[in-house]
């Protein structure tokens, strides 16, 4: 959602994320991702990014950057080709964790500061801070836990039933909403967010 409008703001979370942490993998930016949004949902009730986290197997997945980067799909918009390989350098390694080649991550260019308020700032540094030594097996099972958005999908959906005999990836789209429903303060932040990039969205 509102791909266009936040696409340096996405290239240059990966950015940082890649300039932080040595050896960034695909599946741990994937996570580092989901948490950025979470939290920052959680504490303003609007995203950072506002990707659309599908529920697979392994844990959330910011579809649009996956796409990108795993099968060189590109966004489009009126005639405009958007990239995250502005921001972005991929390179292919064995992972020894998980026994197969992985994508990683690394910085292309200055992470651009000016596009992010104080708080998105102080929420990379944490998230780094807190996740960055984390490996993605770690993050996984954080992800996973009972009462975590995801779990909520999956018993919602009946999708361990779904990964096991059909498939390990789903359409079904992580409901942030679950966490604004008993903070009506927060609900207000995020519906004045939304309809501000939508106004924005329609005059660019």
């Amino acid at each position: 959602m509102f791909r266009r409008i936040n696409n340096d703001k996405i290239g240059n979370v990966l950015n940082y994320f890649a300039s932080q942490i040595e050896y960034l993998s695909m599946t741990k930016t994937l996570k580092l991702l989901y948490i950025l949004d979470e939290t920052s949902i959680k504490e303003t009730g609007t995203p950072v990014t506002w990707l659309d986290y599908k529920v697979w197997e392994k844990g959330p997945v910011a579809i649009d950057v996956y796409n990108e980067i795993t099968k060189q799909e590109t966004f489009n918009y009126q005639g405009k080709k958007l990239s995250l390989l502005q921001a972005i350098e991929l390179e292919k390694k064995f992972n020894a964790e998980r026994n197969s080649d992985e994508i990683y991550l690394k910085p292309k260019g200055n992470f651009d500061n000016s596009i992010f308020n104080r708080y998105e700032l102080e929420l990379l540094e944490l998230i780094v801070f807190k996740y960055g030594n984390w490996n993605a097996s770690e993050l996984i099972e954080f992800l996973h836990k009972e009462g975590s958005l995801w779990h909520k999908m999956v018993s919602k959906h009946d999708l361990k039933n779904h990964f096991k005999k059909i498939s390990k990836i789903t359409n079904h789209s992580i409901e942030f909403n679950d966490l604004l429903k008993d903070n009506p303060i927060l609900q207000m932040a995020a519906k004045s967010s939304f309809e501000a990039l939508c106004f924005q969205d329609n005059i660019s």
